[in-house]
């Protein structure tokens, strides 16, 4: 499989999954959110894509 075509299955996941849950999903805190913190530069994880960008 290319990249190209995981992205385009990534966006379509996205999308079907939008329309039965919220976007983010992340809990606002947890047990490890000094170490999440430290890894992520004072975020919790990440930061989330727009599904256009994808």
């Amino acid at each position: 499989m290319s990249w190209a075509d995981w992205l385009k299955g990534r966006r379509a996941r996205r999308e079907t999954g939008n329309r039965v849950a919220p976007e983010i999903i992340r809990r606002p805190s947890s047990s490890s959110d000094r170490r999440l913190r430290q890894l992520f530069n004072g975020e919790r994880g990440l930061p989330f894509k727009k599904t256009e960008e994808l």
